[in-house]
């Protein structure tokens, strides 16, 4: 089923509360290769839609339960983050969100995903993108990229669950807020808590996943939605 705007899930967490300053958001982004970074992103820049700065995300195994689905639209806001607002469309054109599963979740910080499920594909986006300047607050229903220092973007992003300012100093930069669907992210399954090794998935997939931590949430779909579909 999916869950709509109104309907709460109370999930169930079984993580440690976040030590703030001493979370590495992510633990291995991949540096910078080539400026090329293969025909499907190539095409995926192509396929932008300029015009729509919402995504919605179709979230799966929502508690762990599945067919358990939910709704979450993303505004974008390029003014904010301009690159990072930049690789998102790439990403959601080249249609790299489905299957991606859920695979950090921790209580009272953030969920975190962005490594496909196909490490090839993965491996065409290793190209970090530069850093945008911080313009707006980690607030609780903003969207950020991972990274592993300066100018490490490439795919994984996190959602803040609560108001997480101090981030703001550290460099990282929101490109979107939740403007709808937020109790969808506060019911993705955290029983895993930060256990998935992200090397293991950097290399194989969603397979390791999969017999490892069957009931992960994760990303069924995504698509450029209108504004007027966002509300």
């Amino acid at each position: 089923m999916v869950l709509g705007a109104r309907f709460f899930l109370t999930g169930s967490w079984h993580s440690k509360a976040a030590q703030h300053e001493e979370h590495n958001i992510s633990k291995s982004v991949a540096s910078p290769t080539t400026d090329a970074i293969g025909s499907q992103v190539a095409s995926s820049s192509a396929a932008i839609n300029d015009d729509s700065n919402f995504v919605e995300f179709i979230f799966s195994n929502l508690e762990g339960k599945s067919g358990q689905e939910g709704s979450v639209v993303v505004q974008l806001i390029p003014e904010d983050a301009p690159l990072g607002v930049k690789r998102i469309k790439e990403l959601t054109a080249a249609k790299f969100w489905d299957d991606c599963r859920v695979f950090r979740v921790v209580h009272k910080f953030m969920v975190q995903l962005g490594i496909n499920g196909d490490p090839t594909v993965q491996k065409q986006w290793r190209n970090a993108i530069p850093d945008d300047p911080v313009k707006t607050s980690n607030a609780r229903g903003t969207v950020t990229f991972a990274m592993a220092g300066p100018n490490t973007r490439t795919t994984q992003i996190f959602f803040n669950t609560v108001n997480n300012k101090y981030l703001d100093g550290q460099g990282f930069a929101p490109f979107g807020k939740v403007v709808s669907g937020m109790e969808v992210i506060d019911s993705i399954n955290g029983e895993y808590a930060e256990k998935p090794n992200q090397g293991q998935i950097q290399t194989k997939g969603n397979a390791y996943l999969m017999n490892e931590f069957p009931r992960l949430s994760f990303i069924k779909s995504a698509k450029f939605v209108s504004s007027a579909d966002a509300k």
